[in-house]
């Protein structure tokens, strides 16, 4: 089957966020699963991904994929779209500042909203969810100064 010629069709900036956004989220999943697919799982101590897929289900994956990125290759190519290209350390910052303002309510003082919390679960709690904050803002910090540099 021969390929459909190419268009450049024109559309507004608006539209062009607005699809370009659909599309870099869609791929930025399809990247996750072939990580999976690929037996690359995460093994932290609260988050432990499991490969519970069968090999037929693997390949089907793959093969949706491969149609996904087809679509999405004849868009960016008709659309005139650019692939968004985040560095790691810009994704780390936006990752982490969400991840500290939610660490920042992991304490005594927040906890009191799903009831009374118990004077030695404060104690224990308080400084170790101060801890996870600070690490946090650590983290934050070590990818906002100058990327001077940094190599791409």
């Amino acid at each position: 089957m021969n390929a459909p010629p190419q268009l450049r069709l024109r559309l507004s900036d608006n539209h062009r966020r607005s699809i370009s956004v659909s599309l870099h989220l869609l791929d930025k999943e399809l990247c996750q699963w072939e990580q999976w697919l690929e037996g690359h799982l995460a093994p932290g101590p609260m988050y432990q991904q499991q490969n519970n897929l069968s090999g037929k289900e693997k390949t089907d994956l793959r093969d949706r994929i491969t149609a996904l990125r087809e679509v999405m290759a004849r868009l960016c190519a008709d659309l005139g779209l650019a692939p968004n290209k985040p560095g790691t350390a810009q994704l780390i910052v936006g990752q982490a500042t969400i991840l500290w303002e939610m660490l920042a309510e992991l304490n005594s003082s927040s906890l009191r909203g799903y009831g009374e919390v118990p004077p030695e679960l404060a104690r224990y709690l308080d400084p170790l969810g101060q801890s996870l904050t600070q690490q946090m803002h650590a983290i934050t910090a070590l990818f906002s100064g100058p990327t001077a540099n940094r190599k791409v």
